[in-house]
């Protein structure tokens, strides 16, 4: 769901919600907004408690902060549009914008379940900011419309988003945004399963079938992959044939041993395909880097490269196929 927010983040939020008091102030004291300046006054008294905290917290805290500042945030707007007009208050932009910062910023997630739990929030804040107000049933309709026409154009750009994360050939992550997903992971500060895997003799695959063949043993290594983990773990293309996988400490090692226990379809008949990996554990006692645990990931995938005696694949060490 909601991600943990890096400090620049943060900032970028303290520096948005600090233009906001201060053009909400301007329209409550010019009378534009219906509201007593002393009850705003309040309002951003604790609104500027808020911002002082998560500054303070925001380079140490996980994503309970993000959590604490989503509700925080919406229950402000929800005070203002009760106390500053209902309905007929101007303010009711402030959730869209709310919501069009949010979605922009977990746009890389590409999660539909945060989309709409995101659309969920935006409404109810509206339903219940207008609540009292004149023309309460117009007003709904309206803003129902609205928030739809949003979750629809936010589809649209979280799907572009995610695509842009993808490696082109496979479907899964690229590196680089696969390794953005994991030093997330361990700035949440919580533990799991680091896989390298490299693909075994891929060379002798691109010798017997050309690159086209080797990219269709990848899309379909890929597929395996993605078939074989759980829908909370990561499967990315670190380069070349090989790949990372990531999930939740327990049975990962067993799970990508499985992926090679059958041979793989293709056009050129059913290919046999073996892998090297190295399976590790981040925890947060550990306090290592991102950079120390793929080196420590590399390394065990080398050990078991070097240290185990395994058989070729049949035909002289070229991939055993069967034509279908």
């Amino acid at each position: 769901m909601l991600q943990r927010s890096g400090t620049r983040r943060w900032r970028a939020g303290i520096v948005s919600r600090a233009i906001v008091s201060i053009f909400v102030g301007l329209l409550v004291l010019t009378h534009v907004i219906p509201m007593d300046p002393r009850v705003y006054l309040g309002l951003t008294a604790v609104a500027a408690a808020h911002l002082f905290f998560i500054w303070k917290a925001s380079a140490r805290a996980g994503v309970g902060l993000d959590w604490f500042n989503l509700v925080f945030d919406l229950s402000m707007v929800l005070a203002i549009l009760q106390l500053g007009g209902r309905s007929e208050s101007p303010l009711v932009i402030l959730v869209y914008l709310w919501l069009f910062a949010m979605v922009t910023m977990n746009a890389r997630y590409g999660e539909l379940r945060l989309l709409v739990l995101l659309a969920t929030l935006g409404w109810g804040v509206l339903a219940l900011g207008g609540l009292g107000g004149p023309g309460y049933g117009a007003y709904l309709g309206v803003h129902t419309m609205g928030v739809l026409l949003f979750v629809v154009t936010s589809l649209t750009l979280m799907g572009e988003r995610r695509q842009s994360l993808l490696d082109p050939l496979t479907q899964v992550l690229h590196r680089g945004a696969g390794l953005e997903r994991l030093a997330d992971w361990v700035r949440r500060r919580e533990p799991f399963d680091l896989a390298f895997i490299d693909l075994k003799g891929f060379k002798r695959i691109n010798d017997a079938y050309g690159h086209a063949g080797g990219d269709e043993v990848l899309q379909a290594l890929a597929r395996r992959l993605l078939a074989g983990v759980r829908p909370q773990d990561l499967v990315i293309r670190y380069g070349g044939d090989e790949f990372l996988v990531a999930g939740p400490p327990g049975s990962l090692a067993g799970r990508i041993q499985r992926v090679f226990e059958a041979p793989i379809a293709t056009s050129m008949g059913r290919v046999r395909l073996a892998g090297d990996h190295g399976v590790v554990t981040w925890r947060p006692q550990e306090g290592s880097s991102l950079e120390t645990l793929l080196a420590r990931a590399d390394a065990a995938m080398y050990r078991m490269k070097y240290t185990e005696s395994r058989e070729d694949p049949p035909e002289t060490g070229r991939p055993a196929t069967d034509r279908a």
